[in-house]
């Protein structure tokens, strides 16, 4: 699979290296300093100095071939941007980090995300299913 990821920070240099066993892997990222952190770690990426929000770095990176793309940046508007974007270059599947719960709404379909998550969302639905696993505990009777 050709797997487009941007930003390689940690979250994106930990999908980075999950990922690059079974998959053609490039990251995208805007900070040099980090570039060089990230191509020592995963040597068998490849990494590309630049932002993801021109068009002119995704087709570097080889956006119109990938099979999905991973918006991790910790920026949630660049993160819509690039899915917009990704969505023109006709990628089969983005997933877009959410970086601040009451952006969530933001990220479907009409954006360009396929699929979003958001660490502290689910978060919330983990401890929220806890939360009512308890309560239908409490109401069996014994």
């Amino acid at each position: 699979m050709r797997i487009v990821i941007v930003g390689a920070g940690k979250t994106g240099a930990f999908l980075g290296a999950k990922l690059t066993e079974d998959n053609d892997v490039t990251l995208i990222e805007i900070r040099s300093a980090r570039v060089e952190k990230v191509r020592q770690m995963l040597s068998s990426a490849r990494v590309i100095d630049g932002d993801a929000c021109e068009p002119a770095i995704l087709e570097k990176a080889g956006i119109s071939g990938a099979d999905l793309l991973v918006a991790a940046t910790g920026d949630d508007e660049d993160n819509l941007v690039v899915a917009m974007l990704a969505r023109e270059y006709k990628v089969k599947r983005v997933v877009g980090r959410v970086n601040h719960p009451a952006n969530e709404w933001l990220f479907d379909k009409e954006w360009g995300v396929d699929q979003a998550l958001s660490g502290p969302g689910a978060l919330w639905h983990l401890v929220q299913g806890q939360c009512e696993a308890a309560a239908v505990q409490t109401e069996l009777p014994d």
